[in-house]
């Protein structure tokens, strides 16, 4: 019998805040806040029984943990609870406050850029993935060329699983999550909804069980989603090392939430803080269903749990001097696994840090380098230093914005008025070179370029050098072959 949706409110509302001996990695953006809980893992296990799945390669007794890598939606640092008190959220509360926690890590601004650089090891910059974001009637993808996470984690015996959105390109089956090392993908192969209830963008539907269209319903998404999870964990061949990566559809730009979840902030005026904030509990929800299941699983006390925001809040908090950055998750995951990666890419095996304290391997990352030509922008920093140039809107990464003591205040922009398209008559972006100091001016208000020509110099030199890897954005042009209208209102591969 199929559950109803208060079944399902039910099943994610387990709350038991009882840590042991496990591994944990939270992130929020940017300015990241990170929490690992270090165990001494037990890899030996017995030889897999003659029945399990096939994979590239036969398990080994001595084998990698079990890897968990939950991507929230648009998360910034100040939406979680350790840093805001206002917001409940005692399950990974309590997981931060077990872990070790670190404020000086970083995403990208947008979501494509940032899920190619933890699925390749690459800025994006390199891969043609720099320019905003891929939009549904974009004829590209995540560069073929490119061997990414899940495949290379493949080659070592782990099954994959991805839930949630895959925003890497769909418009021919080559892009999809199922062809790149994915054993399986429940959820959108597009950026974003216009409903968390209909699953529904503004052209057409897009919710997909493998190559399947899921039947449409008014069953909130996050319900769906960590249903699947915890399907799949209860269901994990356990002789086999599990990578699963759940892309939770929270909480994302639109303010529907469950009403119960709203009620928690009953005594929040604002509209939107409210239903936002009860967003930030019902992913808690979540992911407490998650780590239950692969506690009653009895896979909990050899995994890696991962809790990272693939973009938000763009201010850097200041203190500590462990810098890392999304590319690095892709080399540490890989090592931790005992996969290959490239020799070449942008990620450094990060676990020594993240573990034990040891001083981090990185001095510096590159923000972006985008020369598209009606906006054209680059950032980097190294050290304590971060230099813009050219128009900071998409590192920041909104146009339109103004500058004030409150920092960067966007107002109530229009999401399409957002981003620079070449049909815009608009006038000349701004050509600016920013410099500051981010360890004594976190939020990034005082501008010393003037003062500190010779570091400019240097960084402007660094980011010359980066850009000699620079390749063209592979999602300039739209091809209106992809609308979901001509396949019958679903947003569907085979176009391009």
């Amino acid at each position: 019998m199929a559950q109803s949706d208060d079944q399902k409110k039910s099943d994610i509302r387990w709350r038991k805040t009882n840590l042991i001996r496990a591994f944990l990695v939270i992130v929020s953006i940017l300015a990241v806040v990170m929490a690992l809980v270090i165990i001494e893992l037990k890899f030996t296990h017995p030889e897999p029984s003659q029945q399990g799945p096939k994979t590239n390669k036969t398990v080994c007794k001595s084998r990698p943990p079990h890897i968990v890598l939950v991507i929230a939606d648009d998360l910034g640092w100040n939406d979680v609870e350790w840093n805001n008190v206002d917001i409940k959220m005692p399950v990974l509360n309590q997981l931060a406050a077990d872990g070790v926690i670190f404020n000086n890590t970083y995403v990208q601004p947008l979501c494509t850029p940032s899920r190619s650089a933890l699925m390749t090891g690459y800025y994006p910059f390199k891969t043609g993935n720099q320019h905003q974001f891929l939009f549904n009637l974009h004829p590209a993808g995540l560069p073929l060329e490119y061997k990414i996470l899940p495949e290379r984690l493949k080659d070592v015996g782990y099954l994959t699983h991805a839930i949630g959105k895959w925003h890497l390109g769909f418009c021919k089956e080559d892009y999809l999550p199922t062809k790149r090392g994915f054993d399986s993908h429940y959820g959108p192969w597009t950026g974003s909804f216009s409903s968390h209830y209909t699953k529904m963008t503004q052209e057409g539907y897009d919710f997909r069980d493998n190559m399947g269209v899921v039947q449409q319903s008014n069953t909130y998404l996050t319900y769906m989603l960590t249903e699947r999870a915890v399907d799949l964990i209860m269901g994990h061949y356990v002789e086999y090392p599990l990578y699963l990566q759940y892309n939770i559809d929270l909480p994302a730009k639109f303010p529907e939430v469950p009403p119960e979840y709203e009620a928690l902030y009953s005594n929040i005026t604002d509209n939107r803080t409210r239903a936002f904030y009860g967003k930030m509990s019902l992913i808690d929800d979540s992911v407490n269903s998650v780590v239950e299941a692969l506690k009653t699983r009895g896979l909990w006390d050899d995994t890696l749990f991962i809790f990272i925001s693939d973009n938000g809040a763009a201010a850097s908090q200041a203190g500590s001097n462990w810098l890392w950055h999304i590319v690095d998750l892709h080399k540490t995951i890989l090592t931790l696994a005992g996969a290959e990666s490239e020799s070449d890419i942008d990620g450094m095996d990060m676990w020594e840090t993240f573990s034990k304290g040891a001083p981090s391997p990185r001095n510096e990352f590159v923000y972006n380098i985008d020369d598209f030509e009606l906006s054209p922008n680059a950032a980097i920093r190294v050290g304590d230093y971060k230099l813009i140039t050219g128009n900071p809107d998409l590192l920041y990464p909104f146009r339109l914005a103004n500058r004030s003591d409150d920092w960067y205040n966007y107002g109530d922009v229009p999401i399409n008025a957002l981003f620079l398209s070449p049909d815009e008559d608009l006038p000349p972006p701004p050509n600016v070179t920013w410099l500051f100091n981010i360890k004594d001016d976190p939020e990034e208000k005082n501008d010393i370029a003037e003062l500190y020509p010779e570091i400019v110099q240097e960084l402007s030199h660094r980011l010359d050098e980066y850009r000699e890897d620079l390749v063209p954005p592979v999602n300039l042009l739209s091809d209106p072959a992809g609308d979901a209208a001509n396949f019958g209102g679903v947003w569907s591969s085979g176009w391009c």
